[in-house]
């Protein structure tokens, strides 16, 4: 069996330091890692993964500006062309200049900013300073960087993690973004990191997300949220909560242009698994390490694949065999009921991170899915 040769997706994480506090972060982000990649092993790696063929990278932390080359690190990753590129930031230590220098010297860059909340006391729901306290101050700084990128002329993007008590914000968030004429993506919470910690109070029950996407896409058929995009931990997420309501998998590539792995002919050839971490996704943390996928890149030792500086990135993806054991996993090999789901063809087993960090092994059964709770 064939797969992959490379990535096709990566996450990169250039820092662990931060100048937040964010009680939902999944890499608990704050203080840097010991021993991050130089600047030079920086510049080799964006290189060899220019040239193995990753097309789609994002630049992210931590926050990548609190890299003292975070210049440097952009001017060379956009030197290499025809890749799509992300930076993503929390926009609070953003200035003119850096937003002038952004737009002038990197502009095949998308700045991908983090707002949470519509008001600084949403906001502060989950963003919190490097004290604790709710960011609520740091809200005015955002939405300037926001409108200076905007201003400017720069690609930008906005991100909005949906959790159990930030979903009731995400429409009116939507309508500021709309009136900005930016794209809102909303991210599904993942319970990895500081995020673990706080999951009781931050995870969404089946039944709650199913309400707000079936809404989200009701307003996607009247014409408005044509500017809202949605990512999932994996398929299941939005295809169940939609088909059970009698919309088809047409229209959930129609209205989220979301489409299932399992949809792709050449990965539908090599696996019946919808998770495709490890196999076309990978993240590489700031100190080298290599992860499946970015939800929980940076101290998990159970998903360790290798590190970037035993040979490269190729030579982890290729040579891994915790990769290899990613790669080779079956449908028949996951525990709960997903052989016999009538929606395996396009799930194909749930999130297999979620099952490791929720306790399980890796063939777990996805311990959010709902033909999976007791």
């Amino acid at each position: 069996m064939s797969y992959y040769e490379a990535p096709l997706f990566v996450d990169f994480d250039v820092t662990l330091a931060c100048n937040m506090k964010c009680i939902h972060c999944n890499l608990g982000a704050q203080a840097p890692l010991d021993n991050e990649l130089s600047y030079e092993e920086v510049k080799t790696l964006i290189t060899e993964m220019f040239d193995i063929g990753v097309y789609n990278l994002e630049i992210t932390g931590g926050e990548p500006l609190m890299r003292k080359d975070w210049r440097e690190i952009l001017i060379h990753t956009h030197q290499y062309p025809a890749w799509k590129l992300t930076l993503n930031t929390n926009g609070v230590l953003w200035t003119e200049k850096d937003v002038q220098f952004f737009v002038e010297e990197v502009p095949s860059f998308l700045a991908a900013v983090s707002i949470d909340g519509p008001t600084a006391e949403t906001y502060g729901i989950l963003r919190k300073t490097a004290a604790g306290t709710p960011a609520v101050k740091e809200f005015e700084k955002v939405m300037q960087t926001i409108h200076l990128l905007n201003e400017y002329g720069a690609q930008i993007g906005l991100n909005y993690t949906i959790t159990k008590n930030t979903i009731d914000n995400f429409i009116k968030m939507a309508q500021i973004a709309q009136n900005l004429g930016l794209k809102l993506l909303g991210l599904k919470f993942f319970p990895y990191g500081r995020g673990q910690t706080y999951s009781d109070e931050l995870e969404l029950d089946y039944n709650t997300w199913a309400t707000f996407l079936r809404e989200a896409t009701r307003l996607k058929e009247e014409g408005a949220l044509e500017h809202v995009s949605m990512v999932t931990p994996c398929p299941w997420e939005m295809y169940v909560p939609l088909l059970t309501a009698g919309y088809t998998e047409e229209d959930v590539k129609q209205y989220w242009g979301f489409e299932s792995p399992l949809k792709n002919e050449y990965y539908r050839m090599m696996r019946d698994i919808g998770c495709n971490a490890g196999v076309t996704y990978c993240a590489v943390s700031s100190d080298g390490s290599v992860y499946p996928c970015g939800t929980v890149s940076a101290k998990t030792p159970s998903l360790y694949c290798g590190s970037i500086r035993e040979g490269g990135l190729l030579h982890v993806w290729q040579n891994s065999p915790f990769l290899k054991k990613m790669k080779e996993l079956t449908l028949s090999q996951i525990e709960g009921h997903c052989q016999d789901c009538e929606f395996r063809t396009v799930c194909g087993g749930g999130c297999r991170a979620r099952a490791v960090v929720h306790g399980g092994e890796l063939n777990s059964a996805d311990p959010l899915c709902p033909f999976n709770v007791e």
